[in-house]
């Protein structure tokens, strides 16, 4: 059959839309080999250790020490246990080879559910790229991804029994068994029975009770948990908590939605490319819904309907509409239909298809080559990194190693960030980590307010007995300010990520200030700086370019050093660390210019801020920053510097 014509189910798909399968397929596994960062990661290898140290499931917190009195029901006990035999035995490379295939399982389902029933090749490989660049962001070491799988597994055996062929509908209820005790998500399993009940009753006016009574069964079966009915209900308790109005959904990233990113001048970095090809998968997918429901598809419709709500209601549900909504796109929207409506010739349409299917092979190649290099990590500032190793840019990992080493052993108060390594990585318990379900509200408001204010944090200090701190400055800059001047409070350990401050007492006469230590010698001479001075800044298209070939490297150490230095009032010390994250990286990123100009700004040295604001100007011509400042400076002196 030809490109541009519907491809029979079992038929092979035309040799270039094969070869852009192909490299898809090698997209996913490359986006998906990444570094373990995801900071949940910690408690779910403590969790599973604790079961397979005999602990028993739990009922209360075991892990930290301010909240273990409240009630914990852990439905990913299973993903938890399978996670830490693996690390036991394999260590990150096991955890992030394990998600991998997961997520290539994923796609492998949804491919062949796409192919239960006639497709256009030039549409699935089209929606096969957006689906995977879509999901990118969530490739990480999470149980949500075997959620996915189940999910995928569970439509892939509903797709088959509407189209008419065999299809084992005990292997639901399998499912929903192995899918309760190993992550929350369950209920969406439940939500796509329904749609096929109902979709089936609207077409045909009559129930399948044989689909119901393993739907029921499927229901059923949910109760066989260690919890019983409230881990079967526990999934519909901590959904209230993910709403927009929620103390959560206002305060934590992956809650926002992809159609609200709330984003300013200050953050003006965030991945582009997965959140708007999501936006024109939830485009597609409204669009679909019209032929869908002129070809009776009614469980199809229905299927996309609640998906693309919970997709569009946060980041973090971006997956969902792709793991539900491949097939049915796939079918509604054939662009060989769009291309026979605009009544073009059959060689025109072969053509065209031909081109589409090697754009996407040539789009999969580039992609997957900046990914190897980091280069379309850096793009958008974001810390994953390729690998399978853990990864020290978003854990606190030498900042666990330096307490251990040191024998920081008291209470602590941590950031919530960094409680889920810390609870796994040292034998002590947190302060508060990311189980959100277990903190609650109420203890969570409280903690935020610990870090905002002086008083909460003495309050803090006196009930649980802190000893020390730890936290992410680069997120918590005015906390870090603060510090640094309270005379109850010494520093005892800074590096790239974290910051450690010990309370004043015996214990904080064994440190030094780590800060004296950093960056020693003078600073670049500002007549060295890349866009400033003599030396020209690297182009964007060469650094596009050079993300091919090469790792990119985004100067990570100088230049959250020059954040720690600023936050901290020492404008010598973050002045050196901005410059010399400038020039080691050839001027390629112009928020380093941002702060340094900051520097500058603040040591009255307007003539070097300027510069500095001019350069951020030209990559970001709307930053708001940058023109105020420059607004506002006063003009330099006739005969003076002007650059």
């Amino acid at each position: 059959m030809k490109p541009s014509g519907l491809i029979a189910p079992g038929a092979p798909l035309p040799p270039p839309h094969r070869a852009a399968l192909v490299l898809l397929f090698a997209l996913v596994a490359v986006l998906s080999l990444r570094q373990v960062g995801s900071i949940d990661t910690g408690f779910h290898l403590k969790a599973g250790e604790h079961l397979l140290s005999g602990g028993g499931w739990p009922r209360t917190d075991p892990f930290t020490f301010t909240i273990n009195d409240h009630p914990y029901i852990d439905t990913s006990w299973g993903y938890q246990v399978v996670l830490a035999l693996i690390q036991g035995r394999f260590d990150a490379p096991g955890l992030v080879l394990f998600h991998a295939a997961l997520a290539l399982a994923v796609f492998l389902v949804l491919y062949r559910t796409a192919r239960l029933a006639p497709v256009d090749s030039t549409t699935l490989v089209t929606l096969f790229a957006l689906g995977a660049v879509a999901c990118e962001m969530r490739f990480e070491a999470r149980p949500e991804l075997a959620s996915w799988l189940f999910l995928a597994l569970t439509l892939h055996i509903l797709h088959r029994r509407a189209v008419g062929l065999a299809a084992s509908l005990p292997a639901l209820a399998a499912l929903h068994l192995v899918w309760a005790n190993t992550h929350g998500l369950f209920v969406l399993g439940w939500g796509a029975i329904a749609c096929f009940v109902i979709g089936d009753w609207i077409r045909q006016r009559r129930f399948d009770r044989h689909l119901m009574a393993w739907g029921l069964a499927s229901v059923a079966v949910t109760l066989v948990n260690p919890y019983g009915w409230r881990g079967a209900l526990f999934p519909f308790t901590l959904a209230t908590r993910l709403r927009g109005e929620n103390l959560f959904g206002q305060s934590i990233g992956e809650f926002v939605s992809p159609f609200d990113l709330g984003l300013s001048s200050q953050f003006p970095f965030y991945p582009r490319l997965p959140i708007h090809a999501f936006q024109l998968l939830a485009v597609l997918a409204v669009v679909a819904l019209v032929p869908l429901l002129r070809r009776k598809r009614y469980e199809c419709a229905l299927v996309l309907i609640p998906f693309w709500a919970l997709a569009s209601m946060m980041i973090r549900n971006i997956p969902l509409l792709v793991v539900a909504g491949l097939a049915p796109l796939a079918w509604g929207a054939p662009l060989s239909g769009l291309m026979a409506a605009m009544r073009l010739r059959a060689r025109t349409r072969e053509i065209a298809a031909r081109f589409a299917a090697s754009a996407v092979a040539l789009a999969a190649i580039v992609l997957g080559l900046r990914v190897y290099h980091d280069a379309y990590y850096i793009a958008s500032r974001r810390a994953d990194r390729f690998g399978v190793s853990w990864n020290h840019l978003i854990l606190p990992i030498d900042a666990a190693r330096y307490a251990d080493k040191v024998g920081l052993d008291g209470p602590m108060l941590n950031h919530l960030n960094f409680g889920g390594y810390l609870m796994w990585a040292r034998p002590q318990r947190v302060f508060i980590d990311g189980r959100l379900e277990v903190a609650g509200e109420e203890f969570y408001k409280d903690y935020q307010n610990v870090l905002a204010n002086e008083g909460d944090m003495e309050a803090c200090v006196a009930r649980f007995g802190i000893e020390w701190i730890v936290f992410p400055y680069d997120t918590n800059p005015k906390l870090l300010g603060r510090l640094s001047k309270d005379a109850r409070w010494r520093l005892a350990y800074a590096d790239h990520l974290a910051a450690i401050f010990v309370r004043d007492g015996p214990l904080a006469g064994r440190f030094v200030d780590p800060a004296l230590a950093l960056e020693a010698g003078a600073p670049p001479p500002d007549d060295l700086l890349p866009g400033i001075g003599a030396l020209p800044r690297v182009s964007r298209l060469t650094r596009w370019a050079r993300g091919l070939v090469r790792v990119e490297e985004f100067p990570f150490d100088d230049f959250h050093r020059g954040l720690f230095h600023f936050f901290r009032g020492d404008l010598a010390r973050a002045q050196r660390s901005f410059a010399s994250a400038a020039l080691a990286s050839s001027g390629a990123y112009y928020e380093i210019y941002s702060d340094l100009g900051a520097v500058y700004y603040r040591q009255g040295r307007f003539a070097q801020a300027a510069g500095c604001y001019r350069v951020v100007l030209r990559d970001d011509p709307g930053n708001k920053v940058a023109k105020e400042r420059l607004a506002s400076m006063p003009a330099p002196p006739p005969g003076g510097p002007t650059r």
